[in-house]
């Protein structure tokens, strides 16, 4: 994946792109980059443009506004219900523009989490208040650091439920750190709500990615089947959707890494 190395396998952070003793090397400068949402989807009052700030590099690849963030906005915009009066919860959000979207279609309770990194965290907090400030300001949204598959108790204070769980979880783009596939999908399951015999039919989960290393895309699905036989969860395809490949010059079928998949994780209706 261009600047995260096209043949990296989990390999740990600390193990990548050493420098020589004493050297020196500016990091890049933040950027910023404007969505603009699909106006026959943007209620009257809504924002149609959402600005990201992104960190000018990180290890964890959260200095990109990733396609499938930007497809599943699309997605949540043509779809505001899935949110609306909902409570929502991202995961991993890097530039946090689902997290946003979900605010301007209705979330009553958002929660946005990366890893626990100050830069991380402080330029998700500056989105949140560049877009959305009001939401901070009456605690609606909360912004805050959380490791997969650690323990919960901060997050599920924050959900404002009982049970301290979510309607809505948001995963975009993770499913391609396949070490990370257990402790994500134990934090899926404990944060996610449980169907209430005739008042709820619990909680859903929404995983958009894309196969940045098309001969690994076995290993990305396996989170997919795993949360299917290993969770209990039905899922269903809700999005195929060609955006073209985010680095151009990575290796491996472009088609393959430009097409943005996405799913529905929810419990049997039965």
């Amino acid at each position: 994946m261009s600047d995260s190395a096209s043949d990296f396998e989990d390999a740990p952070m600390d193990s990548m792109f050493q420098e020589p003793e004493g050297y020196f090397k500016p990091p890049p400068e933040p950027t910023s980059v404007v969505f603009e949402r699909q106006p026959q989807w943007v209620a009257d009052g809504s924002p149609k443009q959402i600005t990201i700030n992104l960190l000018g590099s990180h290890p964890l690849w959260g200095h990109h506004l990733w396609n499938a963030a930007k497809t599943f906005a699309n997605y949540l915009d043509e779809n505001k219900t899935i949110v609306r009066n909902k409570s929502v919860l991202e995961l991993g959000a890097a530039g946090a523009l689902p997290s946003l979207i979900s605010a301007c279609n209705g979330a009553t309770k958002l929660v946005v989490t990366d890893y626990p990194d100050h830069d991380l965290i402080e330029n998700i907090r500056k989105n949140v208040e560049a877009n959305i400030p009001t939401r901070l300001q009456d605690g609606s949204a909360q912004v805050t650091g959380f490791k997969w598959g650690y323990d919960i108790g901060s997050i599920s204070e924050l959900s404002g439920s009982s049970e301290g769980t979510y309607d809505v979880l948001i995963l975009c783009d993770l499913v391609f750190n396949h070490s990370e596939h257990t402790a994500l999908l134990s934090s899926v399951e404990k944060l996610m709500a449980k169907p209430k015999a005739g008042i709820s039919s619990g909680g859903e989960a929404y995983v958009f990615f894309t196969h940045h290393r098309p001969w690994l895309a076995d290993k990305d699905m396996a989170f997919i089947e795993r949360a299917r036989d290993e969770l209990g969860l039905e899922v269903t395809k809700v999005v195929e959707e060609y955006t073209g490949a985010m680095f151009d010059d990575d290796p491996g079928d472009e088609r393959v890494r430009g097409t943005v998949h996405g799913y529905r994780l929810g419990y049997p209706s039965n």
